[in-house]
């Protein structure tokens, strides 16, 4: 799962166990899969994938087992994240819906994620990601709102695939290894943009909600300053936790306290918020989503 917070491209509760707590200290002060990043990077660093919309199918078949896309998945992920210099508790629900819009030439899933920070509500953002027929996961646009008091406030990211100089990548390789070279997620003009390499791999790794074994561990940030966070995922589950890293703006620490698939109606009320927050789109990004086609949810 991805978050806009660190200016990248553009989870109820269970008792926790009492391995997880002691794991998940270490965990969160920045123990598991340790390593520094390499010297500073520039896009010729990262590999690039060839983009050909005749490889894409469906991603609800959601073949990838690091980042599941089946509609009505939903994580909550719950930590802190620095406000100013005070860290503050900190939320992210993300939530895999059913709404599907076609970018350049490609069927995407959106998922939409809303950060609470100190009880207020933060930040809501789409990420729209398709799936390629090998099964890795591409991160094809996004559109983030940011709130103050609980009101929206302003539109910190819009884009949807290769216009305004845009370039979508692979968000999550369908075979990460710490043989895969590092990638891009997201370039800008050719100069700008984000990527992430493989740390560890079959790591053993506990969150609030669970211990999880041969977990993936994966460093993303801008190029140039990768070192942002280390993100950490369990196969069939997703994210399970994140940690800071030295480039890191809102130190943001989170842990999976749940995973759980919505209701039919539980799905509705967030496919219905992610096509809410593109209508909002029009008038805030006009010159994206204005002419824009409309999203459809999955019949």
């Amino acid at each position: 799962m991805t978050s806009g917070r660190e200016a990248l491209p553009s989870r109820g509760r269970r008792s926790r166990p009492v391995a997880a707590l002691a794991c998940l200290g270490l965990v969160l002060a920045g123990c598991g899969g340790g390593g520094d990043a390499s010297a500073e990077q520039s896009a010729e660093d990262f590999q690039r994938t060839e983009f050909d919309p005749a490889n894409f199918v469906d991603p609800t078949m959601s073949t990838n087992r690091w980042h599941p896309l089946r509609p009505g998945m939903q994580w909550v992920r719950e930590g802190t994240t620095e406000v100013g210099s005070r860290a503050v508790p900190h939320q992210v629900i993300t939530t895999m819906t059913d709404v599907i819009r076609e970018i350049d030439g490609v069927p995407t899933i959106a998922m939409v994620d809303q950060d609470t920070d100190a009880g207020e509500l933060a930040q809501v953002s789409i990420d729209y990601l398709a799936l390629d027929g090998d099964g890795n996961v591409w991160l094809m646009g996004g559109y983030t709102e940011e709130y103050s008091g609980g009101e929206y406030t302003n539109t910190a990211d819009a884009w949807l695939g290769s216009a305004e100089g845009f370039e979508p990548g692979i968000l999550m390789p369908a075979e990460p290894d710490t043989s895969t070279p590092p990638w891009i997620i997201t370039l800008e003009d050719e100069r700008e943009g984000t990527g992430a390499e493989v740390v560890e791999t079959g790591a053993n790794e506990c969150a609030e909600f669970a211990c999880y074994e041969d977990v993936l561990i994966i460093r993303e940030g801008e190029i140039g300053a990768l070192d942002n966070e280390f993100k950490y995922y369990a196969p069939d589950v997703g994210q399970i936790l994140n940690s800071p890293r030295k480039d890191s703006r809102h130190k943001d620490r989170e842990s999976l306290i749940n995973l759980t698939e919505l209701s039919p109606e539980g799905l509705d009320e967030m496919s219905n918020l992610a096509l809410s927050l593109e209508d909002h789109a029009r008038e805030t990004a006009p010159d994206v989503y204005g002419s824009a086609p409309e999203s459809a949810r999955v019949p």
